[in-house]
């Protein structure tokens, strides 16, 4: 028997607020894209220890390839960010680490993101570029035509990305030597900047401000933002984390629903306890925990995977005999707060 229940108002609600009024916050939240970034070198000994930390496993993998650190440095002007690029002595291919530190405040509920991404980049003599990256979230931006973008979005070592990257380049003609001096590649990033804004600019995704002295997002944009909230694989999740979560988020809840509850109800009855019955507490500590769960150990996920996973097994299995509370609604919650904790102690760029 079906019945509606309070987690798929939720779950419509949720929607229809996203799909509706969600511009707004969107827009607050987004920086104005300087016309001309401004760059700060910074030696090793300018990192702080948890920054430090944080590069050390991708130097070891670069190191491993042949690839050396040859400057680090921050944009002053744009938001929480470290760049730190490699070359080799002989490979065709320049490396890049960016990490990037993002704090939004919605409706007075902060979020905490810390992203990385390294990039490998192959010039090639007809004028185009070959980057290969294993960016976590699907770019919002559309490259220039010169740029071909090998996206390996759940590759994490770095020899399989550059592998890949490898490959490709092979098949696409004479590569050139990359910068191989720190105000050479410096230069080139303005290069690439200008015509990257153009290129937006002519895409109708960014526009100039009234005063034309910096760049904002447009709506354009932000729908695709939105349509990324909708869509559970727009981030990098890699296979074993997707189907951990999916087995947690499944499993937890029927154990509570067929096992669990019934032992509570002939134990204690069908009195409430704190406004919910002892069997209807039991299921809800067992969607807790696989939030919990989920957050910790798979990091942040998104609302429709976590409706998808807890409560489209537990409807088709049990039906509604297990009540309206919103017990999906609550293991998302649970997911988010966990996650963000994580990402928070992650954070090296912010205090």
């Amino acid at each position: 028997m079906f019945a509606f229940d309070i987690d798929l108002f939720a779950f419509l609600w949720t929607t229809v607020v996203v799909a509706f009024g969600s511009k707004s916050n969107l827009r607050k939240n987004s920086k104005p894209i300087p016309l001309r970034y401004t760059r700060k070198l910074l030696a090793d000994s300018d990192l702080t220890p948890a920054q430090q930390n944080y590069i050390a496993p991708f130097d070891a993998q670069l190191l491993a390839l042949g690839y050396q650190p040859l400057y680090t440095l921050t944009v002053t002007n744009y938001g929480s960010n470290l760049v730190r690029g490699y070359t080799h002595p002989t490979d065709l291919a320049s490396c890049t680490l960016t990490i990037v530190e993002v704090r939004t405040n919605v409706s007075g509920v902060q979020n905490f993101k810390n992203s990385q991404v390294v990039n490998f980049t192959t010039r090639l003599s007809d004028g185009r570029e070959l980057v290969t990256r294993n960016m976590e979230l699907r770019s919002l931006l559309d490259p220039p035509p010169y740029k071909i973008m090998q996206e390996c979005t759940n590759v994490t070592s770095l020899a399989e990305l550059k592998s890949r990257h490898d490959a490709r380049a092979a098949t696409l003609g004479t590569p050139l030597s990359p910068p191989r001096d720190v105000q050479s590649v410096i230069a080139e990033f303005d290069r690439e900047h200008d015509i990257s804004c153009a290129h937006q600019v002519q895409q109708g995704i960014y526009q100039l401000t009234p005063d034309q002295s910096a760049y904002v997002l447009t709506d354009k944009v932000f729908n695709r933002g939105i349509r990324n909230f909708f869509n559970p694989f727009a981030k990098r999740v890699s296979p074993t984390k997707l189907l951990f979560s999916a087995l947690i988020g499944a499993v937890l809840p029927l154990f509570g629903i067929l096992r669990l509850a019934p032992m509570m109800a002939e134990r204690y009855g069908s009195s409430p306890m704190f406004l919910l019955s002892a069997a209807s507490l039991s299921i809800l500590a067992c969607y807790m925990l696989a939030g919990a769960i989920i957050g910790l150990f798979t990091g942040s996920q998104r609302y429709v995977w976590v409706m998808l996973i807890t409560y489209v097994p537990a409807h088709l299995l049990a039906g509604w005999t297990f009540g309206s509370f919103p017990y999906s609604t609550a293991a998302f919650l649970v997911s988010f707060y966990a996650a963000r904790l994580m990402r928070k102690r992650q954070l090296v760029l912010q205090s």
